[in-house]
């Protein structure tokens, strides 16, 4: 699949966005978010109406029946928008995340948490290398201002600016995305690296594994069928690399979770001197309707 570059409109998800979005399409109004009308409806001008829809389809939680249909909501974004609407948890954008780098819609950002990225670089770094990909997998030249926006936008969705403190008002309003921690921007040396520090609930690691797993066999998941995968070193690397998380946390996250959500659910174990982990693999949206419940447990409150 080639590499699709631009449909933002330069811009990157503000607070609020996307939930606007989901109760629109949740609403079951035309998600053409093209039009004015629309527009007028998110509160928003008619490019960032183009841009919440960008989002909302290159992040998983809306889709199209094919190019001539207007959005409507994926199984995901259908969970998500009935267990925490206002998208408030962290656990959702951990969600919108994990289906952002493996929901197939061609978009960069997949390729922006590749494990074969350095974990420092600079926005030249990122550039070039995405300059070099792009043509790779598209097999045609994208002009320099265009990968520039194109890094410029996603470094402003994930990257966290250090210090946080600015005079400029457009760098305080943040990113959601921001929370997640992924990438940390050092201001003063203009330097980016990526981070690891924020906890990551075992069924994000359960939807992404399923996601990079697929391939064993896709009919099955394409049912929602539940069926056993097990994690290679390869699929190893590129899970940590989505997740911002190395071998070893993957592995505790892992431990714990097979405590957390059961051990039919998930595992980690050692098998002829190598450590494995085990998911029983499923559909994103799934993997969404156990965190709520889980989170909803343990808040004493009964699932929606």
């Amino acid at each position: 699949m080639s590499m699709l570059l631009g449909g933002h409109e330069t811009f990157y998800p503000r607070p609020g966005w996307l939930a606007k979005g989901l109760l629109f399409l949740q609403s079951n109004r035309p998600g053409s978010f093209s039009r004015v009308e629309v527009a007028d409806a998110l509160g928003v001008g008619r490019n960032m109406a183009r841009s919440i829809g960008w989002w909302l389809r290159m992040t998983g939680l809306a889709e199209r029946a094919n190019q001539s249909k207007p959005l409507e909501l994926s199984e995901l974004g259908k969970t998500i928008a009935q267990h925490d609407p206002f998208m408030g948890l962290l656990g959702t954008w951990w969600l919108v995340h994990a289906s952002a780098v493996t929901a197939g819609t061609g978009s960069s950002l997949p390729w922006f948490f590749s494990h074969h990225l350095p974990s420092r670089f600079s926005r030249a770094d990122l550039i070039e290398e995405l300059h070099k990909s792009a043509r790779m997998k598209s097999g045609k030249e994208f002009s320099l201002p265009r990968i520039q926006r194109e890094v410029a936008t996603v470094l402003k969705a994930y990257a966290v600016p250090v210090p946080r403190a600015s005079n400029d008002p457009e760098d305080n309003l943040g990113s959601p995305l921001h929370r997640l921690n992924l990438i940390r921007h050092f201001r003063t040396v203009d330097r980016y690296e990526r981070t690891t520090s924020t906890p990551l609930p075992p069924e994000i690691l359960g939807l992404v594994i399923s996601a990079v797993t697929a391939a064993k066999p896709p009919h099955l998941l394409d049912e929602d069928v539940e069926i056993d995968v097990q994690l290679s070193g390869s699929e190893m690397a590129l899970t940590g690399g989505m997740l911002g998380k190395g071998k070893l946390e993957l592995l505790e996250i892992a431990t714990d979770g097979s405590q957390q959500i059961g051990k039919e659910h998930m595992g980690a174990r050692r098998l002829a001197g190598a450590t494995q982990i085990s998911v029983r693999s499923a559909q994103p949206a799934r993997w969404a309707g156990r965190l709520y419940s889980r989170i909803m447990e343990r808040a004493g409150k009964p699932a929606a």
